[in-house]
């Protein structure tokens, strides 16, 4: 029988100690993305119940600052626990903070029982600020743990399986907290309040991101810490600098001296200038389509749910094969092919459908291709650049390319939407896009490829 199971899941092939991590790792991403996904959609649904929706640009440009400090605070400690150590810390921490917000909902003044949103209420501001760390220091430690105990055979046929799992999971507690809003709480079984199904959803998600680093430390007690590393070059290079710490900033100044690194961040970048651009026109439907917080919460939930769904699809049947037959290096660079012909399709349409469309398979090809291929990227990586730069990457390279295209978008708003200047102003931003993410697709695939093939180690 388990044999079979492992023949479905194509690791038939793998080391049995490859196997063991490979699903301890699904099991904790089902966990991490399956909370994270509640978090992603209910942080913007609180603030603006909370605060208003006219705070949300100055929310967004806060969360740049605090994360400054929060970042260095997070290279510090990457110098004084152990990988497994930082990933419960942090997961602890939202997920003990999480369960705190939860029962604060409650309060009759600064919750939501208070349906005034405001400017001056802090709750809704912390709320915003401590969940915008979740993916840099959660979600990314997690991957960073991932990447120094996978070598580069298992994570070709592996990560596939792991961004399968964690689709499973985001699909899990999206359709639940879909369910929730559309049936109010179930009242043929229990009967919530849409404060209680936000409290009920957050407890969820605090649950799940504490469990996550406990299956990891189970995965240690199964194969012992000597069997727990990844690519040998980047092992022996950590052995051999164990005693040294690189300071706070080291992160940071490895992006801007190693182009691979920047290449990694370019790739993050990019994607999110499309994305970000997409995303103006998705918000403006949704919104203009729900008539209240919780029915606009209950839609982004399906949407999640529909996308997660998607991205199962596309790991588990097209990612894996994909990587597999054809390699990292070409898979790098069928990702800005693929998402040029999706942007083709929307220019021509240039409809309400074809946005919604397009958002989500682009969603989807992020989280389920590119994204197992990028995390692949940091295997040959040293340790500083795996848990540090990263850590830096994920936290302001989504947010750069978010001031860097609502730039673009306020010039082409000088034009008439729609109008031909508009679209050829829109055009030739994509085209630029893609072409300068096509190079860097080629760039890192034979960089990677080739420090691979020759066992060596980057940023050593």
């Amino acid at each position: 029988m388990r044999q079979l199971i492992y023949w479905l899941l194509g690791l038939i092939n793998f080391k049995e100690e490859d196997r063991i991590k490979i699903i301890s790792l699904g099991i904790a991403f089902f966990c991490v993305i399956g909370g994270y996904t509640i978090i992603k959609e209910m942080k913007d649904a609180l603030f603006v119940s909370i605060v208003g929706s006219a705070y949300l640009g100055k929310v967004k440009l806060l969360s740049m600052l605090v994360l400054i400090p929060a970042t260095l605070l997070y290279a510090k400690l990457v110098d004084r626990m152990s990988r497994l150590t930082l990933l419960m810390f942090y997961a602890l921490l939202y997920g003990i903070g999480g369960i705190v917000i939860a029962l604060m909902l409650m309060h009759p003044t600064i919750g939501l029982a208070n349906a005034v949103a405001c400017g001056d209420r802090t709750f809704g501001w912390f709320i915003y600020l401590f969940y915008e760390g979740a993916n840099p220091f959660v979600v990314s430690v997690c991957w960073a743990y991932a990447n120094s105990i996978t070598n580069p055979g298992a994570a070709r046929g592996g990560y596939a399986l792991v961004i399968a799992a964690s689709k499973l999971g985001g699909m899990f507690t999206a359709l639940g907290a879909y369910l929730l809003f559309a049936y109010n709480g179930f009242g043929w079984f229990m009967h919530l309040s849409s404060i209680g199904i936000y409290q009920l959803l957050l407890v969820v998600a605090s649950v799940m991101l504490c469990l996550a680093p406990y299956y990891l430390y189970k995965l240690t007690g199964l194969l012992g810490h000597d069997k727990l590393h990844g690519y040998q070059a980047a092992q022996d290079h950590e052995e051999n600098q164990k005693d040294k710490r690189t300071g706070m900033l080291s992160g940071l100044f490895m992006i801007l001296r190693n182009p691979y690194i920047f290449g990694i961040f370019g790739m993050i970048f990019l994607y999110e200038s499309v994305n970000v651009m997409l995303g103006y026109l998705r918000l403006i439907v949704l919104s203009g389509a729900s008539e209240s917080i919780a029915d606009l919460t209950e839609t982004m939930f399906w949407q999640r749910f529909v996308f997660h769904s998607l991205g199962l699809i596309i790991s588990f049947f097209g990612t894996r094969l994909l990587v597999q037959r054809l390699g990292e290096r070409v898979c790098l660079m069928l990702i800005p092919l693929l998402i040029g012909a999706l942007l083709i399709y929307f220019m021509l349409a240039y409809d309400q459908t074809a946005v919604l469309i397009v958002f989500t398979i682009l969603q989807a090809l992020n989280y389920a291709f590119a994204g197992p291929l990028r995390e692949s990227l940091y295997i040959p990586t040293v340790k500083d650049i795996r848990f540090k730069s990263k850590a830096w990457i994920d936290s302001f390279g989504t947010r750069a390319s978010k001031a860097f295209s609502a730039t673009v978008f306020d010039i082409l708003a000088r034009f008439t939407p729609g109008s031909p200047l508009f679209l050829a102003g829109s055009a030739g931003f994509f085209a630029g896009v893609l072409m300068l993410w096509t190079v860097d697709a080629w760039y890192l695939g034979k960089t990677y490829q080739k420090a691979i093939d020759n066992n060596e180690v980057i940023g050593g």
